[in-house]
């Protein structure tokens, strides 16, 4: 059972309060692709060059597991950002479409007297940008040939224009500015100094990256078998050195923001639209339901909201669209699915479950610390204790003594299913743990 904390729970009550009476607060929200938690430096991995990103978790909330509830392609930003904009869960934003698609997150702070801006990147269905946002800077696919491009590397062009949004933005009314950093998708493209940061050799791999045979039961792969670790380590140089070039550009946008007075009354949001994987669990890439890949940081800085807080409460990457509205004293619509993530601040609420999956060839549900993997394809399972085993090296489900927890999480993630319209068929694969 949560625990109510009244001192918590009042003073984020001021901080909606004070939100709603004085001016509205400026909302920073800033986006990267493809970074796991391991590459920020406040979530635990002293390697990490992110002095700003850094600044922002101590200023603010973070939550150690966010989640992206899936995806239906092998572009997993896809349907992630679809899900962020939109608000519906994974199968029902699937469908959603230019004709069909929901009122947007920006669309609703325009109609709440908001100013929007983009800069970067865009990889969702629905709407076209210019049909949702006010104005709209360098837009950048979801696939990048190079960084390097005649107006400079595509990291610097995309903080280069949020800054500038923030200086000539004319005063009087407020502006949710959207900065969707590429960085460090590849091609993980950047200048030496950056690699240099990052020597291969002094680089540890977690422990559930072993040399050998890829996962069989991930279909997206970006190396060849056999798998290994002098290549990871060179992967994840590449990838600690695009973030740390873009943790630079972030630096700016918050110097921006204190010079024109702005910076204590903006709501600053930083996240990822999932993670990714060097190697662990034999997966190198982001299709695949492991800690990795499909966490991803989020960082709230708000004006009074805890600071240097930590929250290890499991919630979704998507989330955020409901919490702002909540922040700001904006009704939710009804096609909302996700949640406020206000009540995980202020009463250490939590989820009883949460639902994960892939294509119709992965399912997953975590609850409590205990993780269940299904691959319906192959009938394989698998199952974690996220508590005792955070890199999933040890697979519990065909230990006796789990039987209960596996059949527990088995009827758990059926009626996940039936809420969210899934139609992919458990119990006939795993029909002995129905009995």
């Amino acid at each position: 059972m949560a625990v109510f904390d009244m001192r918590s729970y009042l003073s984020v009550l001021c901080c909606i309060l004070t939100l709603s009476v004085l001016a509205q607060p400026n909302i920073i929200f800033i986006e990267s692709d493809d970074q796991s938690n391991q590459a920020v430096g406040a979530y635990g991995n002293p390697a990490m060059v992110t002095p700003n990103i850094d600044r922002l978790a101590e200023e603010g909330v973070s939550f150690t597991a966010a989640y992206n509830m899936g995806c239906w392609s092998p572009a997993v930003c896809v349907p992630s950002r679809t899900m962020l904009f939109y608000g519906k869960h994974l199968w029902d934003s699937q469908k959603i479409n230019a004709t069909n698609a929901p009122q947007s997150l920006p669309e609703l702070l325009k109609e709440n007297g908001y100013t929007t801006y983009i800069t970067g990147k865009w990889h969702a269905w629905g709407k076209r940008p210019v049909d949702i946002f006010d104005k709209v800077g360098s837009l950048q696919p979801g696939q990048l040939k190079t960084y390097f491009t005649e107006a400079g590397h595509v990291t610097d062009i995309t903080g280069r224009e949020a800054v500038q949004m923030i200086k000539r933005h004319e005063a009087g009314t407020p502006f949710f500015l959207y900065v969707a950093f590429n960085a460090p998708h590849v091609p993980r493209q950047t200048a030496q100094k950056y690699y240099d940061l990052y020597p291969t050799d002094q680089i540890d791999l977690p422990p559930s990256v072993v040399e050998g045979p890829l996962n069989p039961n991930i279909e997206y792969n970006y190396t060849k078998a056999p798998l290994k670790k002098h290549t990871m380590r060179a992967r994840v140089q590449q990838n600690n050195a695009m973030v740390t070039h873009m943790d630079e550009r972030i630096g700016d946008i918050i110097a921006a923001l204190k010079e024109r007075g702005l910076y204590e009354n903006s709501i600053i949001i930083f996240t990822s639209d999932h993670g990714i994987s060097f190697g662990e669990n034999g997966v190198a890439g982001k299709v695949c339901l492991y800690e990795p890949s499909v966490t991803a940081p989020l960082i709230i800085r708000a004006p009074g909201l805890p600071a240097n807080e930590k929250r290890h409460n499991r919630v979704y990457l998507q989330d955020v669209y409901p919490t702002l509205l909540e922040l700001l004293a904006i009704p939710k619509p009804d096609h909302v699915a996700f949640k406020s993530l206000m009540p995980f601040i202020t009463q250490n609420d939590n989820r009883e479950s949460v639902y994960l999956a892939m294509f119709d060839s992965q399912r997953g549900i975590v609850k409590g610390d205990d993780k269940l993997i299904l691959y319906p394809k192959s009938g394989d399972m698998e199952l974690y204790n996220l508590q005792n085993d955070p890199w999933e090296t040890t697979n519990l489900a065909e230990e006796e003594k789990s039987k209960k927890i596996t059949k527990t999480l088995l009827n758990d993630l059926v009626k996940w299913q039936v809420k969210v319209g899934d139609t992919v068929d458990l119990k006939e694969v795993f029909r002995k743990y129905f009995n």
